[in-house]
């Protein structure tokens, strides 16, 4: 995975956050930081800015997905990959 698209994914979260990026790991759950559905839009609304992709947030099983840090680095590698 392009180093780029993690450490880029994980400054938009640590950003919103209010915490240093050096705080996040991929295997870290987004509940461990407090992150409300809200903010879990925020971060996909800005994430799919940066990367001109669309992240599904419409569907149960979407946002069950999007569990991890790792989770939403892989969702948007995943989707920057079919753009290009």
């Amino acid at each position: 995975m392009p180093q780029d698209i993690a450490a880029a994914t994980i400054k938009v979260i640590a950003s919103h956050l209010n915490i240093d990026a050096s705080a996040l790991s991929l295997d870290r759950s987004l509940d461990e930081f407090g992150v409300t559905s809200l903010q879990l839009a925020e971060i996909i609304v800005d994430l799919e800015d940066m990367f001109d992709i669309e992240i599904d947030q419409n569907t149960a099983e979407a946002w069950a997905s999007l569990k991890t840090v790792g989770n939403l680095v892989e969702a948007v590698q995943v989707l920057a990959d079919r753009k290009a």
